[in-house]
């Protein structure tokens, strides 16, 4: 998989900014004040274009940068300057020149205004980490993308937010370090809203299938291409589309459908093609050479690993310089050439940086540890003191209880008239040990999952609506930001409540002796008084919703479970059914058992996940066709309350065509 074609496509992400003011100028007395405000809207053109070009033409920017540097030189424009020497590191760094990139980019880092300009300051910084990461200074890099971040935070700006914790999970993703890189990717994925643009959702997608891909999830990952691929072709950016394609071929190449691999590298080589980036082609032409290979193509292979070998030679990337060597020392070896089989070996090992990119990781975690979980250290400390007097108390019941069976095989050997009856004992006591076991390794597994729900989807919002309040409170046009992002703020708690509800309903399920209290239930109106709790839902995705229970139809069960069961399964059919679609409620009664469906026309759920889908530990959980968020706990929750009260619950899935949820319950007597 090439590596730091991954970064570098989500790196080199820009957000292209509507300057709404020409900025803070030094106006020579020779310049006209009309001259002036017109030169200063060419340069921010000029560059605004050059800037574009890094998914199209990428050769072009320092043309356009040259000129909106010496106009901006011309007039002491100082935004201006600053926006052209961006313009120029952009353009080293898509020719692979690194160096030079920094260079440029130290010009802009040196300015004691660049405060002054927090959205170019953000991109500044996010560029820089990519030319760190490919120089393999991965904790400079990851410096680097927390000062973007801490800038974008401060100024709430919330598409940089979206590109850099997308970064940021892409960086730990290419270092193999996934559960930090799914923590980013997340965090992303929770500022997405109907106004981010494709071609984000389709890097982020892009992304979670290499993420996928590395871990060998093949089907996830392929899932995730497509939708990257569908939202890149919303767009003109030449380089994000070849990047998914590269993937695909990058899939097929790991399925051994290598012929259909060289398919996808075709389409990413027609769009390098338009856009001329260097790194990028160096990472075609390698996948290119291992589809080659594949097919025993070795002649054709070769020639395209010395192609690649001879563009990552131009830029010094030392992980393309590596797997190129050892692609070359197979095809060499293959062909009994020993003499280039050894060469190209030895330069393989000299370029292994295995050592170093361990070492990296850790100092990279080092720092998050400094500068990311400063502020969650006191929280964490009270979960962990309390994590471990639970285990504490745990051990000292145990060892207690060890005690008394060393105590009663003792009696056992000083007493041999009641021999038979104490080993009777000691085996009920150590059946007792043994559920106790597992009752304290099931508490551990239900404390972890809580643990984690509280603390991602609860704890998010919470905090985004304690900042909201303090900024409405202390900063000047507070109220403003409070009624902007207050919406978004009333979806997330509406979710918060929807996933307490869940929670303490799922509590009181794992209760021993829980109590059930079943009635006579009239089913269709209960389903209408549920239905009338996504209104709201129903009315934003324009979702029809038919209730055909017939009006005699009834059931038999606890009232509050049913309602809790079939808010659940209505929750998810409204959140994977498209915009304008359907969803059906029926009954029918058999051999006394009243089965209720709920069908909708859908997404559908891949047969893969369905049995993750009644896995109690597993809580599995998947974002709704307008991103909803959810726990995976509702359907867990079903399952236990459906069976609680002598029922069944099941359900079919076609993908793109729907899913039915079907729940059994006893009928009333009649």
């Amino acid at each position: 998989m090439n590596l730091i074609s991954l970064l570098g496509t989500l790196i080199y992400l820009p957000l292209l900014l509507t300057w709404s003011s020409p900025g803070i100028l030094k106006i020579s007395p020779k310049i006209q004040k009309q001259e002036v405000i017109k030169d200063t809207s060419l340069i921010l053109e000029l560059n605004r274009k050059a800037e574009g070009l890094r998914y199209k033409k990428s050769d072009s920017i320092g043309i356009l940068a040259k000129e909106a540097l010496a106009l901006s030189e011309k007039i002491e424009y100082e935004k201006g300057i600053i926006y052209s020497y961006y313009n120029l590191a952009l353009h080293e760094l898509y020719q692979g020149n690194t160096s030079r990139s920094l260079e440029f980019y130290t010009k802009n880092t040196d300015n004691p205004n660049l405060n002054k300009y927090p959205s170019l300051a953000i991109k500044l910084y996010n560029d820089i980490a990519q030319a760190y990461f490919i120089r393999a200074e991965h904790p400079k890099a990851f410096e680097a993308f927390i000062k973007a971040k801490n800038i974008a935070e401060t100024t709430n700006n919330s598409y940089e937010l979206i590109r850099l914790n997308s970064n940021l999970g892409t960086l730990f993703s290419l270092l193999e370090d996934y559960e930090e890189a799914i923590k980013y990717y997340n965090e992303a994925f929770s500022k997405i809203d109907g106004n981010t643009p494709d071609y984000m959702r389709s890097l982020i997608f892009a992304n979670l299938g290499y993420l996928n891909l590395k871990q060998n999830k093949l089907d996830s990952a392929l899932e995730y291409l497509e939708k990257g691929i569908k939202y890149a072709g919303n767009t003109d950016y030449s380089t994000i589309i070849a990047f998914n394609y590269i993937s695909l071929g990058d899939l097929y190449n790991l399925k051994k459908e290598y012929a259909k691999g060289l398919e996808y590298y075709e389409k990413a080589q027609t769009e390098y093609l338009k856009n001329g980036d260097k790194k990028g082609t160096a990472d075609l032409y390698y996948g290119i050479a291992e589809s080659y290979k594949g097919l025993k193509e070795y002649t054709i292979s070769k020639k395209y690993a010395v192609k690649s070998l001879d563009l990552y030679k131009s830029f010094s990337l030392k992980s393309g310089l590596e797997k190129c060597y050892r692609l070359l020392y197979e095809l060499s070896k293959i062909k009994n050439d020993l003499s280039s089989s050894l060469f190209n070996l030895e330069r393989a090992e000299v370029y292994s940086d295995s050592i170093s990119k361990e070492q990296n990781k850790t100092n990279i975690s080092m720092l998050q540890a400094k500068l990311a979980y400063a502020k969650e250290k006191k929280e964490l400390q009270q979960i962990s003191t309390s994590t471990i007097s639970k285990q504490r108390s745990y051990i000292i019941g145990s060892s207690t209880f060890l005690i008394l069976a060393i105590i009663i095989i003792l009696v056992i050997y000083q007493s041999n008239k009641k021999r038979k009856q104490l080993i009777a004992v000691l085996a009920e006591k150590t059946k007792v040990l043994s559920e106790n076991e597992q009752m304290l390794n099931e508490t551990n597994k239900t404390k972890d999952k809580l643990f984690s729900i509280v603390g991602h989807d609860l704890r998010g919002p919470i905090v985004s609506l304690r900042g909201l309040l303090k900024l409405s409170l202390e900063v000047k046009n507070g109220e403003s930001q409070f009624k902007r992002f207050g919406p978004k703020l009333l979806q997330d708690l509406d979710h918060i409540q929807f996933t307490l509800d869940n929670l303490l309903n799922w509590g009181q399920t794992q209760m021993q002796g829980a109590n059930i209290k079943p009635i006579r239930i009239i089913v269709k109106n209960e389903i209408e008084d549920i239905n009338k709790l996504f209104n709201e839902s129903l009315a934003k995705k324009k979702i029809s919703i038919i209730n055909d229970i017939e009006e005699e139809m009834c059931a038999y069960a606890d009232l509050n479970h049913f309602r809790i069961i079939f808010r659940n399964l209505i929750s998810n059919a409204v959140k994977f059914t498209e915009t304008s679609g359907t969803i059906k409620i029926d009954g029918k009664e058999e051999e006394n058992m009243l089965t209720i469906s709920v069908i909708d026309n859908g997404i559908g759920i891949m047969e893969t996940d369905i049995d993750k889908i009644w896995k109690n530990k597993e809580h599995f959980s998947k974002f709704g066709t307008h991103m909803e968020k959810g726990t995976g706990l509702g359907l867990s929750l079903c399952k236990e309350m459906v069976e609680k009260n002598k029922g069944t619950i099941g359900l079919k899935s076609i993908i793109d065509e729907g899913t039915t949820f079907y729940v059994c319950l006893p009928v009333c007597d009649s």
